[in-house]
């Protein structure tokens, strides 16, 4: 019966694009990004000398955020921590609860990064999670203006023909998705990762998990993704930039990851059953227990009133997470 449910299981996983979390600390959904390959760096004529040369990088599988970190979410953060407010907080055009939160610096990120129990991304882990394992321009394809379900403005950048003179609300633009379901990747706001920045970099970084933690004499973090004033040529998906970490800008944001397996920072997860402190096979064998029951005292992870296969995904999905 178990090893029955268990490929049942598999198959349903199969199917699904990307799996999902919702981070409880600061209320994030988070997108599985798998293990996987891909070319890093651009070969293409739009492409600027630190995006050379092209290069294969392999990826363990990790967690990012499905949308860049709004200011309801930065307000949590402050609300919690007591951190300064960051610039701009007060400009009506900028702070409104579903945009992105602006004006922090790389400290900043990662100070919230930190606090919501995350890390930021690096370098690799966003450009994979933008372009997948394709070589398009943009997390939709090689065009900027391709027409995808009758529409054309899949990005918020300069300009306000995408309907925004400056940030827009996290996720306006569904069209504009990566392959893995991530939102707003190209433009709306900057994107702080956790790269040192080397302009040469790519020509000595490792095949496995890059990551460049040696400051250069630049002393710059990266930022990647664009912003809602930069032109659709500089929101590429492969287009670097880079800032001292501690500035800010009205164009500047973020987003998070989290290693796959990694603690997290809340109690009471549902996927844990036994209460052993991480999710795994013991965990399955409990809801294949209880299948097919109704109002089961355990197994029912959804609470939808029967334990049933989608409680099975539900716990399959945070296999390897860890609660502390």
């Amino acid at each position: 019966m178990i090893y029955k449910m268990l490929f049942l299981t598999i198959i349903h996983l199969w199917s699904i694009p990307s799996a999902e979390i919702k981070h409880k600390k600061d209320n994030s959904l988070m997108v599985l990004v798998p293990k996987g390959e891909f070319m890093m760096g651009s070969t293409k004529n739009t492409a600027e000398p630190d995006e050379t040369p092209a290069h294969i990088t392999k990826l363990d599988a990790f967690y990012l955020d499905k949308f860049e970190v709004t200011n309801a979410q930065y307000d949590l953060f402050l609300s919690e921590t007591g951190h300064s407010r960051p610039r701009f907080w007060n400009d009506p055009h900028l702070n409104q609860p579903n945009h992105p939160v602006v004006g922090v610096s790389f400290e900043d990120a990662s100070r919230y990064a930190n606090w919501a129990g995350k890390r930021l991304p690096t370098e690799a882990e966003w450009e994979f999670s933008a372009r997948g394992t394709n070589e398009n321009e943009y997390p939709w394809g090689d065009e900027f203006e391709a027409k995808i379900s009758g529409e054309i403005n899949h990005a918020n950048v300069a300009g306000n023909t995408d309907g925004f003179d400056k940030t827009a609300p996290v996720g306006s633009f569904p069209t504009g998705i990566s392959q893995f379901g991530i939102h707003d990747l190209a433009g709306n706001a900057l994107e702080w990762v956790s790269d040192w920045y080397d302009e040469n970099y790519y020509a000595n970084s490792p095949i496995k998990n890059p990551e460049n933690k040696n400051p250069s004499n630049f002393l710059g973090r990266v930022l990647r993704g664009g912003s809602w004033k930069k032109p659709p040529l500089k929101v590429r998906n492969t287009m670097r930039y880079t800032l001292l970490p501690s500035l800010s800008d009205n164009t500047i944001g973020f987003r998070c990851a989290m290693t796959v397996g990694q603690k997290m920072s809340h109690n009471n997860l549902p996927w844990d059953l036994n209460k052993d402190g991480v999710v795994d096979i013991l965990d399955l064998v409990i809801v294949s227990k209880h299948f097919e029951m109704i109002n089961a005292p355990n197994g029912d992870v959804n609470k939808d009133g029967i334990v049933d296969i989608l409680d099975l995904v539900d716990v399959a999905n945070h296999f390897g997470d860890q609660i502390n």
